[in-house]
């Protein structure tokens, strides 16, 4: 498995390059970088392939929230995935919960990718943060990757 390195200065804002890693569809090293529009994945990464693939880092638990931004940053038509009703928690009537079926999520996102002739995979990298004075302990991340379909000329 891959590790890269990201590093931050003391009010966590990016300091250098973020590092390439391979490609899921091609495994071409992909340029990194952090992502500065996308709704929800502004300020988290993506790795853009010679061979036009996008790789973005989306955790399985937080799919809910990121899968229509997936979707638009992929190039693709958006949708909202199909997730339970909310069901209240205790006798507040103001909290609710979902429970979100990450790898579920993940297959009918990359099913609704794949019905609008886009290639998906998902890669798993080793990332450590690298910040002053406290850096955690490395983490796995989830890239996914899509290509959208070449539109026709």
């Amino acid at each position: 498995m891959e590790t890269l390195d990201i590093s931050f200065d003391a009010r966590h804002e990016l300091t250098g390059e973020v590092g390439s890693v391979k490609c899921g569809l091609c495994g071409q090293a992909a340029r990194g970088r952090m992502l500065e529009t996308g709704g929800m994945l502004v300020r988290s990464f993506g790795w853009d392939c010679p061979c036009g693939a996008l790789g973005l880092h989306a955790p399985l638990h937080d799919l809910d929230e990121l899968y229509t931004d997936l979707l638009e940053a992929w190039g693709l038509k958006p949708r909202e995935p199909d997730l339970s009703p909310p069901t209240p928690v205790g006798d507040s009537g103001f909290l609710s919960s979902v429970y979100v079926d990450g790898p579920a999520l993940l297959r009918s996102l990359f099913a609704e990718a794949r019905s609008q002739g886009a290639q998906v995979a998902a890669t798993e990298v080793r990332v450590r943060l690298v910040v002053p004075k406290f850096s955690p302990p490395a983490s796995i991340w989830d890239v996914l990757w899509a290509r959208a379909p070449r539109p026709m000329e």
